[in-house]
């Protein structure tokens, strides 16, 4: 990534940060919370993989939008680094280190916290709004997923993307 604004040299010397900080940690997977974000997605709706819906690339759209709140965008995060815990106490591995059933037994652990089902919500939501979107911000390709939800989006579709 072009380091071309201070916005994003802050961003990106954070997340080295980070990851220098947790490397030797058991939580060094909370650093990478966008593999565990979009792995958590395809859990919870495995249809966004078989569409090819690039539900990684709308999580940084997310996490890079100003409409979206700084306390959700921490939320989000945070949660990654709650389901590391549980995965870790649970499995004794990190989240995306587990066989699909674990991680499935996971999911369903959290569900029943008050945050597990807040973030699970919100995860569900990226991945609808992901699947609805237009093929212009390069998440859903080709429009598989709206073909697949027989969705047929408004006209004129946008020539370049808003967020």
């Amino acid at each position: 990534m072009i380091l071309n604004t201070r916005r994003n040299f802050f961003k990106q010397s954070f997340l080295g940060g980070a990851v220098l900080l947790f490397y030797n940690s058991s939580l060094y997977g909370a650093a990478e919370p966008l593999k565990t974000l979009t792995l958590a997605q395809v859990d919870l709706f495995p249809k966004v993989k078989e569409l090819d819906v690039d539900t990684a690339s709308y999580m940084l759209l997310i996490l890079d939008h100003s409409r979206i709140t700084a306390s959700h965008k921490e939320f989000l995060r945070n949660g990654v680094q709650w389901l590391h815990e549980e995965s870790l106490e649970l499995h004794g591995k990190l989240y995306y280190n587990l066989l699909e059933q674990e991680r499935q037994e996971i999911l369903q652990e959290i569900s029943e916290y008050g945050w597990g089902e807040s973030w699970i919500d919100s995860l569900l939501t990226y991945s609808m709004e992901a699947l609805r979107s237009d093929a212009v911000y390069g998440v859903n390709k080709k429009d598989a997923a709206q073909k697949w939800l027989g969705f047929n989006a408004g006209l004129p579709h946008p020539k370049r993307a808003y967020l």
